[in-house]
């Protein structure tokens, strides 16, 4: 990981200048790889979104305590809003529903869905995460349903649309769940080539804790703040083939690939 102020470990694998060392640098290198997604080749659409979303969370897990600088609580210093005022998307959709309550998830954030729109409750970073990759994970969407339901109806298309979501949030969850593993086992590999000085493990434990907390703080802000209900499934009509295609599809949005992030 990044090497902190006064700390003596430090990543094998990653140059520090090649780090982020702010949230904007973080989603800049993320748009980057986001950018292959602009390609029809879904070879090269399939690392972006997951790429993406793994530098974030190693940069949350930097800033929770691993160590920038001595910026070490820069996270949690960011006070919690509800940004009603400026709605994540005005359009009511069944798959965009799931989609942002996904990333809100992963992201230590929640979402509602209000007469403007859906609205997102969280930190202003994690918020400024959540609408990058949602506006990007929409337009592959809807990128993947104009290419397989031209000619079908209204409800072909919605749940096609559904299908694709289910697996980028399967996916989405699993990539969080490994970049998770990889940082602990990063830091285990650290301590034992450090004569079993286990700092390193020590810190990453204490940051996915406090990541941990942040999500807990924010659910607990929205029950003191507000009465919340569930986003409302919408009525539309099912097609289990059509789900089941789309589902199919959004392999193309691939959340599970890995790659090196310090290229």
């Amino acid at each position: 990981m990044r090497r902190g102020r006064g700390s003596t470990h430090h990543h094998c694998h990653r140059h520090p200048s090649l780090e982020p060392t702010t949230t904007e640098e973080a989603l800049a290198k993320a748009a980057k790889l986001l950018r292959l997604a602009k390609s029809d080749n879904p070879n090269e659409a399939a690392l972006a979104a997951s790429r993406a979303q793994e530098i974030i969370d190693r940069w949350k897990l930097d800033v929770s305590g691993i160590g920038v600088d001595g910026a070490l609580e820069l996270g949690s210093e960011e006070p919690i809003n509800n940004f009603s005022h400026d709605p994540l998307d005005a359009v009511a959709a069944r798959w965009k529903d799931q989609l942002a309550i996904t990333l809100a998830k992963i992201n230590q954030a929640q979402v509602y869905r209000a007469d403007g729109g859906l609205c997102l409750i969280g930190r202003p970073s994690d918020v400024q995460t959540i609408r990058y990759l949602y506006t990007w994970l929409c337009r592959e969407v809807e990128r993947l349903a104009a290419r397989d339901c031209a000619g079908c109806g209204r409800t072909y298309w919605n749940n096609f649309r559904i299908g694709v979501v289910d697996t980028v949030a399967k996916k989405l969850r699993l990539q969080a769940d490994e970049t998770l593993a990889a940082v602990r086992q990063e830091a285990a590999v650290e301590a034992a080539t450090m004569g079993g000085n286990t700092m390193a493990l020590v810190l990453v434990n204490n940051a996915i804790v406090k990541m941990e907390k942040k999500a807990l703080d924010v659910d607990l802000w929205a029950k003191k703040n507000m009465k919340l209900c569930a986003c409302r499934r919408s009525k539309a009509s099912s097609d289990p083939g059509a789900r089941a295609r789309g589902q199919v599809a959004g392999h193309e949005v691939n959340m599970g690939a890995r790659a090196a992030l310090a290229a």
